[in-house]
């Protein structure tokens, strides 16, 4: 693999600290392997891109998606009618769609069959362009509940467990939970517990022992204390998460992933929607806010995912997610920061996230600074992944 340097750059290294200009970032065999001064540079025998002044940072992380889900209103429930090579297939397509928009790296919340984990390895093996993909596999679900077709039904603590053991036999990297209802969900009101408080132990302990992180899928204050109870590594979405509440996070040590977009894709397209699920849908975005701005204030590790594959809401809405954070309380760095360091080291990624000698070679270069204006991540002139300038 060729020697390969950028020059002339800001570089944005993804902890916080103040981007540094006129620098030269250099990368040979997939892997950072210079950082400093464009004076100090030595370029024999490498492919120089100029910045021109534009800015250098880690590809971007999107801390959940749905690689398998076709965005559209039925998507979540026709996945279960479908051959299962047209959602690989999908799935596929959809690793594609994320690089493409910049995002090098994401964590898959589930998928039909646990396709997302054959798309994960394909791209580990260089057989797939695409982001890589940390995968759930199947989520965990009681009978009937929110994602079933994309998960497998549990009911007990013991079935519990040992589904949690197979999911990550067959290379599921985290395990994923429905213990509430959802918008999409048919059956259930999107604040119902649907999951006991030993069944959710049983997983976290099970998935603990094995290593792997616990992500629980939770709207309303009933199932966020059952969740931090139970010791679940992420909350995903939130929804009502007292002050109370996220402040047992931050002492726990659990990060929130809100998925903001996808209820405003939804309310883009109320008119068109059938009033039971706007319902659902306004029930969830009336407090969400309000619950996401507090945790932000009192210091909840808040990360950006976009739940894509919900309703209009294809891959690669990262930089619309991130925005929104702004707007509830997080600054520029403070989001790109969860979009890159914070998640990797959530998720334990130790070597993606930043800019630093020996870590992987993901990086974005854009013509702006994102501090000044985050929209310039919608644009990036130029992705490179593992090295390979895409």
């Amino acid at each position: 693999m060729a020697r390969v340097a950028i020059t002339g750059a800001m570089i944005l290294d993804g902890t916080g600290s103040d981007p540094i200009p006129e620098q030269t970032i250099l990368w040979e065999t997939g892997v950072i392997s210079w950082i400093g001064p464009d004076s100090d540079a030595i370029l024999e025998h490498t492919l120089v891109i100029p910045a021109d002044g534009g800015t250098v940072l880690p590809g971007l992380i999107d801390s959940h998606v749905h690689i398998s889900l076709a965005p559209t209103l039925t998507g979540i429930y026709d996945i279960a009618e479908e051959p299962i090579e047209r959602s690989l297939i999908r799935a596929a397509h959809g690793a594609g769609l994320l690089l493409r928009a910049g995002i090098t790296t994401a964590r898959d919340a589930g998928s039909r069959e646990g396709v997302a984990i054959d798309v994960a390895a394909a791209q580990r093996d260089g057989d797939l362009a695409g982001a890589r993909i940390l995968a759930a596999g199947r989520g965990l679900t009681p009978p009937g509940g929110h994602g079933q077709a994309m998960g497998i039904e549990v009911r007990g603590a013991g079935e519990v467990a040992e589904a949690v053991r197979f999911e990550h036999g067959r290379g599921a990297d985290f395990i994923k939970l429905f213990p509430t209802g959802g918008v999409l969900g048919a059956g259930t009101h999107g604040f119902d517990v649907v999951m006991t408080l030993d069944e959710m132990t049983a997983a976290v302990e099970t998935a603990h022992e094995l290593d792997i992180h616990v992500a629980a899928h939770i709207h309303g204050p009933e199932g966020i204390d059952m969740a931090l109870d139970a010791g679940v590594d992420t909350i995903e979405h939130g929804t009502g998460a007292t002050r109370e509440q996220s402040e047992r996070m931050v002492e726990d040590g659990v990060a929130m992933v809100p998925t903001l977009v996808p209820l405003v894709a939804l309310r883009q397209r109320e008119l068109d929607l059938p009033r039971d699920l706007m319902k659902r849908a306004n029930e969830v975005a009336d407090v969400q806010s309000e619950s996401v701005a507090t945790a932000i204030e009192v210091g909840v590790r808040v990360l950006p995912g976009t739940d894509a594959g919900t309703p209009f809401n294809p891959p690669g809405g990262l930089v619309q997610e991130m925005e929104l954070l702004t707007d509830l309380g997080m600054s520029n760095n403070d989001v790109v920061v969860a979009a890159t360091s914070a998640a990797a080291d959530t998720f334990d990624w130790d070597d993606v996230g930043v800019l630093e000698i020996g870590n992987v070679a993901d990086l974005l270069l854009v013509d702006e600074n994102p501090l000044d204006n985050l929209g310039t991540l919608s644009w990036p002139a130029t992705i490179v992944q593992d090295g390979v300038v895409i």
